[in-house]
C-alpha cells in the first residue's frame, strides 16, 4: 500500500513556505516604498526585532512587515504578542512602525502603516476585538484581533 504524504500539517514545510512568502512581501514593499515615497531600504533583517531598516527623511526607521490573508474571510487583522510560552511580536519588536499588507473582504489589498506606539496604545485601551490562540502546531501563539476598520482608522494608507 502506498502512503500518501500530506505536507499541509508539516510545520517545517509550512514555516519554509511562509518564510518564502514573507521575504517576497518584504522585497515587494521595499520596492514600493522606494518608488512611491523615496524611502530607501538599507537592510533586510532576519530576526524578530524588525524586518526592514529604511531611510525616511534622512532618519533610519525600523519597520515590521505583516501580511494578513485571513482578513479577507474574517474582517480582522491579527497582531501576535506571545508564542511558545514567551513574549513575541509586538511585545518584543524594536520596530518604529508596522506595515500591514491586508487582503480585504472585497478581494483587494490595502497597505496600512501604523506606528508601534499607536498599536501599543490601542492594546492598552482594549481597542482590539478579542484575543485568539493559534499559529503553527505547538506554538500556542496569542494574537490580538483588530477589526479592519478600527486598525485602518489609526493607520496611514500607503497603497491600495
Amino acid at each position: 500500500m502506498t502512503k500518501i504524504y500530506d505536507d499541509r500539517y508539516n510545520t517545517k514545510i509550512i514555516f519554509e513556505k511562509n518564510s518564502i512568502t514573507a521575504r517576497e512581501t518584504e522585497k515587494e514593499i521595499a520596492d514600493m516604498l522606494l518608488s512611491h515615497y523615496g524611502w530607501k531600504t538599507i537592510h533586510f533583517n532576519d530576526d524578530n526585532k524588525y524586518d526592514l531598516l529604511v531611510i525616511k527623511n534622512k532618519k533610519k526607521v525600523k519597520i515590521e512587515i505583516k501580511e494578513d490573508f485571513t482578513c479577507e474571510r474574517t474582517g480582522n487583522v491579527g497582531l501576535e504578542f506571545h508564542s511558545r510560552g514567551k513574549p513575541s511580536g509586538i511585545s518584543t519588536s524594536e520596530a518604529h512602525a508596522y506595515l500591514f499588507k491586508v487582503h480585504t473582504k472585497d478581494g483587494g489589498i490595502v497597505y496600512l502603516l501604523t506606528r508601534t506606539e499607536v498599536l501599543k496604545k490601542m492594546i492598552e485601551n482594549h481597542e482590539y476585538h478579542r484575543v485568539i490562540v493559534g499559529g503553527d502546531k505547538g506554538s500556542d501563539s496569542k494574537n490580538y484581533l483588530f477589526k479592519y476598520g478600527v486598525l485602518k482608522n489609526k493607520s496611514r494608507i500607503l497603497f491600495i
